[in-house]
């Protein structure tokens, strides 16, 4: 009887820690198109994070930061840690915050977002192991 209750007190305790926030901060209705100079990308779990430098409409440089999926979810749209690099100007089209901060999701999740370098080359967030 101990053990059970160990284990029912257990599984209450770590309930919490297995829970995973959506995306409610971000317009998933909207698509955004930003053009910025990539200041860092992070990758790491839970979410990779693009960092971008962008000017605003007065040339103001505003900076971006754009959560993104696990690396295992970026890894099976074929991604590596090093796809953005620092230095690169790169137009990502994002959910935007809903409140208007220089914030945005792009991911798997959202259809039609995605990274598009200055020579052309795009990256989406689509598994492409799956047919």
């Amino acid at each position: 009887m101990k053990s059970l209750t160990l284990v029912l007190t257990l599984l209450i305790l770590c309930t919490p820690a297995s829970a995973h926030h959506g995306n409610s901060a971000y317009d998933e209705q909207a698509r955004v198109s930003i053009k910025g100079v990539v200041t860092e990308f992070v990758w790491t779990n839970p979410h990779s994070q693009i960092y971008l430098d962008v000017k605003d409409k007065n040339g103001n440089i505003v900076h971006w930061g754009v959560e993104t999926n696990s690396p295992a979810i970026l890894t099976r749209a074929g991604w590596t840690s090093r796809s953005v690099k620092p230095g690169e100007e790169v137009t990502i089209i994002l959910c935007p915050a809903k409140n208007g901060a220089p914030i945005a999701y792009a991911g798997s999740g959202d259809p039609g977002t995605k990274v598009i370098f200055s020579n052309g080359k795009e990256l989406d967030f689509l598994d492409k192991t799956t047919k």
